[in-house]
């Protein structure tokens, strides 16, 4: 059963959202109506998607957030909830954040959600409804790419965590290697979609979603150059599996 360890917590917690971006953009209802659907099938086909690597890109963003017991790490465009109970389960308490729905629900009918303290808000990532200087750390996972603004949400991620504590992006990037590369994009492009179509002709619209937001994204080096700008010291970027995604952080 979950404990009332963080039950101030919770009641200080929430604040009036502002109204700077309070009405979602095409981009955000389109990513919303996109993910709206398959929410049962998410976490199988990240699996496909990643090669089976998912649980090591998420275990680095603990490792790295060094999360324990009585933390509190926020979780933006949480889905359903993956990255959201890796933390709960080191005894943090967690809160998810998300523009779909659909995610959320999903997410809530876990047994995890019985088990460990955490909270599900739909919200947009660039307007929190969040006190500031609130979490010991705050992460987005595999969807940077995703929101209208990228500066405002990194912005949002550092208002609301402590000063000397992490805020973190996990997120698919683009292969440096001149071998893999030509690899890697037949895989998204081109076989992913095929295995997609297998699920259904939605799935299939998903996966060519993701190809293309992958190859327009932005470098994990610009990434960490926004960190930079808005005020998040001792940036970095950790490149892994292949270099086809990368863990940038940087310290408020």
């Amino acid at each position: 059963m979950k404990t009332d360890s963080f039950a101030i917590a919770r009641s200080q917690l929430t604040r009036e959202p502002s109204d700077t971006a309070a009405e979602p953009d095409k981009k955000v209802n389109y990513v919303r109506r996109l993910f709206s659907e398959g929410p049962d099938e998410y976490d199988f086909l990240l699996k496909i998607l990643s090669l089976g690597r998912d649980n090591y890109w998420r275990r680095s963003m603990v490792q790295k957030a060094e999360s324990r017991v009585s933390n509190m790490v926020l979780d933006i465009a949480c889905g359903t909830g993956l990255v959201t109970y890796s933390f709960a389960k080191t005894g943090a308490y967690v809160v998810g954040i998300d523009v779909t729905r659909e995610m959320l629900k999903h997410a809530l009918e876990l047994r995890e959600y019985r088990i460990f303290d955490v909270d599900f808000i739909l919200a947009r990532a660039e307007n929190l409804p969040l006190q500031p200087d609130v979490f010991d750390a705050s992460t987005i996972s595999l969807a940077l790419r995703n929101v209208s603004s990228q500066v405002e949400t990194l912005s949002e991620m550092r208002r609301c965590t402590k000063k000397g504590k992490p805020v973190m992006s996990l997120d698919f990037a683009r292969p440096r290697g001149h071998l893999f590369k030509p690899f890697y994009r037949f895989y998204i492009f081109r076989v992913l979609p095929t295995f997609g179509l297998v699920i259904s002709k939605h799935w299939k619209v998903i996966f060519l979603y993701l190809a293309n937001s992958i190859e327009k994204s932005r470098d994990p080096e610009r990434i960490k150059e926004t960190m930079e700008s808005i005020g998040l010291n001792e940036s970095s970027v950790k490149r892994m599996t292949h270099g086809t995604t990368a863990l940038v952080s940087g310290i408020k």
